[in-house]
């Protein structure tokens, strides 16, 4: 008896994928911060887009990132090239960036930087501006990684054409 293996994929084929690309978010998935003022924003945590990424793609990596200072704050840029989880899928390739203020001494102006920047800031604020990135690049892919929470519009809509039996 010839013995084989069978590869799974989470998705049948594109249409599947996309689907659920642009499926709406778990309510549990977003959070709310306050901004104060009374002012509030919804956003979903990076562990939830990592996680969910996990599953949409059969595999993801962060192929190049990028950091810069920028007065006093830094900002970094990621390339992460992914491979969607139905069969014959190619990879994609996709960006985010973002930035985080580095901490420095009370009273201190951007302007200064570096003047009062405190000893141990950049341990502490790479990574939270690389997952910052890597979350905002999955963003740009659909609404399941909370593209569309907090904006006034949403595109809830498909690009499929209609069309009639006997023609368009």
């Amino acid at each position: 008896m010839e013995q084989g293996t069978k590869e799974y994929f989470r998705f049948k084929d594109v249409e599947a994928y996309k689907l659920k690309i642009n499926s709406e978010p778990q309510d549990g998935w977003i959070l709310t911060r306050e901004l104060g003022g009374n002012k509030k924003t919804s956003y979903m945590p990076i562990e939830v887009k990592q996680a969910l990424a996990d599953t949409i793609f059969r595999e993801w990596h962060v192929v190049e990132e990028k950091y810069f200072n920028m007065l006093n704050e830094i900002v970094c840029t990621v390339k992460i090239n992914a491979l969607p989880d139905y069969p014959n899928a190619d990879y994609i390739t996709f960006t985010g960036s973002a930035s985080k203020p580095i901490q420095t001494d009370s009273g201190c102006k951007a302007e200064e930087f570096p003047k009062g920047k405190k000893s141990n800031a950049l341990e502490y604020c790479l990574p939270a501006v690389r997952s910052e990135a890597i979350g905002n690049a999955l963003e740009v892919l659909g609404n399941v990684f909370g593209r569309n929470i907090g904006r006034s519009v949403s595109n809830n809509f498909g690009f499929k054409v209609a069309y009639k039996k006997d023609g368009i």
